[in-house]
C-alpha cells in the first residue's frame, strides 16, 4: 500500500492530467461570458509580432513605427488542434484550427480560429493542401508529427507556437461516458438527414430543444452536426456547451473520486498529443484560472474580411476552399489584423 505522500503525489498527477482538459476546457467556455469583441481590419495596422523573445521594428504604411512584443515570460502561444479521431471518416484532419496567445503580464488570452480549409502551400514543398491536411501529412513522422503545421501557422499568423495541444473529438465521447452523461440545455431543434455515418454513409441525428441528459455517442453528434442556419458557428456553441457541462462535471468530483480521476488521466493520456508535462500544465492552469471572463478575446479569421472562397483540384474532386484576399500564400493582412488586436 502506498504512503500517505506517495499517494498525494498520484493524486497530485491525475489531478494534473484533470487540469488540462480544464486548460482546453476554459478558453473555450461560454460560462465566462466572454466579451466577443467585433474588431473590423483596418489600413495601417501593426505588424507581425514574429516570436515571444524578440522586438520587431516595423515601417507602417504611410508612418513609422516600433512594436514590442511582451517578454519571453510574459507571453505563450499554444496551437490547439482538433480532430475527429478513430473510427471516423479523414480522422487525423484538424477540422478545429486555434492559436491561444496568453499574455500573463495583461492577465488576458486571445484566442484565434483559423479557417481550416485555407488553401496553403506545404513546407519545403511546391504541393499544395487544406490547413486541415498539414498534421495528417507529417504523422507518420515521429517526432515531427508538427512540425508542418506549426510552421504554416506560424506563416499565417507571425505567432511563434511555443506548445502544441491535438484532442481528439472522441475524447469528448469518452469523458461523458466516464462522468456519466452531461446535462445540456439545447436552444433548438436539430434534424441532420446527412450525419456522416460508417463506411461512408449517412444517417439522421435528432434531437429536441430543451434540457436533454446527454450519454457520450449523443453528445459527440451534437458537437460534430454542421447543419444549420448557422453551420460551423451553430457547431462551435454547441461544443462550448458540451465541454461547460464536462467541466461542471469534473468539478464536483472530490478526493475519493481517484478512480474517476484515474479514468480521465487514461482518456486524456491515450487521446490527447502535446508537448507540456504535466508541471507545466499545472503552472498554466495557476496562470489562467483566474482570468476574467473580460479577458478572453475572441476572433475568427474567416469573418475578419481577410479571405475568400475559391475552388481548388483534390485529386479526382473539386473541393471548396479558403484564400487570403490579399492573394495565395500572402498572409501580411492575416498579420498585421492579428497583431493589431494584440496591440489595443
Amino acid at each position: 500500500m502506498p504512503s500517505a505522500p506517495q499517494s498525494r503525489l498520484t493524486f497530485f498527477f491525475l489531478l494534473g492530467a484533470a487540469l488540462f482538459l480544464f486548460f482546453l476546457i476554459w478558453v473555450l467556455s461560454p460560462s465566462l461570458k466572454p466579451q466577443w469583441r467585433e474588431i473590423k481590419n483596418s489600413a495601417g495596422a501593426a505588424t507581425i509580432l514574429q516570436s515571444a523573445d524578440e522586438q520587431i521594428s516595423y515601417a507602417k504604411e504611410g508612418f513609422g513605427g516600433t512594436i514590442q512584443t511582451a517578454k519571453p515570460a510574459e507571453s505563450i502561444n499554444f496551437l490547439l488542434l482538433g480532430a475527429s479521431g478513430e473510427g471516423y471518416e479523414a480522422p487525423d484532419l484538424t477540422d478545429t484550427i486555434l492559436v491561444a496567445r496568453l499574455i500573463t503580464a495583461q492577465n488576458k488570452i486571445y484566442l484565434f480560429s483559423l479557417p481550416r480549409d485555407l488553401w496553403v502551400k506545404i513546407p519545403g514543398q511546391e504541393n499544395w493542401a487544406k490547413l486541415n491536411a498539414l498534421y495528417a501529412l507529417a504523422k507518420k513522422n515521429k517526432g515531427h508529427e508538427f512540425d508542418l503545421i506549426e510552421q504554416k501557422i506560424q506563416d499565417i499568423t507571425g505567432l511563434a507556437i511555443n506548445h502544441y495541444v491535438l484532442i481528439n473529438l472522441d475524447t469528448v465521447k469518452d469523458l461523458v461516458d466516464t462522468l456519466s452523461g452531461v446535462n445540456v440545455m439545447v436552444k433548438k431543434d436539430i434534424y441532420d438527414d446527412s450525419f456522416p455515418g460508417p463506411n461512408h454513409t449517412y444517417q439522421v441525428f435528432e434531437i429536441k430543444a430543451g434540457w436533454r441528459y446527454l450519454d457520450g455517442e449523443t453528445a459527440l453528434k451534437y458537437i460534430r452536426s454542421r447543419h444549420s442556419s448557422a453551420g460551423d458557428f451553430d457547431r462551435i456553441v454547441r461544443q462550448q456547451e458540451v465541454l461547460q457541462a464536462l467541466k461542471q462535471k469534473v468539478l464536483s468530483l472530490n478526493f475519493w473520486d481517484l478512480p474517476t480521476y484515474w479514468s480521465i488521466f487514461n482518456t486524456i493520456s491515450s487521446k490527447v498529443k502535446t508537448d507540456l508535462n504535466l508541471w507545466q500544465i499545472k503552472d498554466f492552469w495557476d496562470k489562467i484560472k483566474d482570468i476574467p471572463g473580460q479577458n478572453v478575446v475572441k476572433t475568427e479569421i474567416n469573418t475578419a474580411d481577410l479571405v475568400t472562397t475559391g475552388q481548388a483540384n483534390l485529386g479526382e474532386q473539386i473541393a471548396s476552399i479558403v484564400q487570403p484576399r490579399a492573394g495565395q500564400d500572402n498572409y501580411e493582412e492575416i498579420k498585421k489584423y492579428i497583431a493589431q488586436i494584440l496591440n489595443q
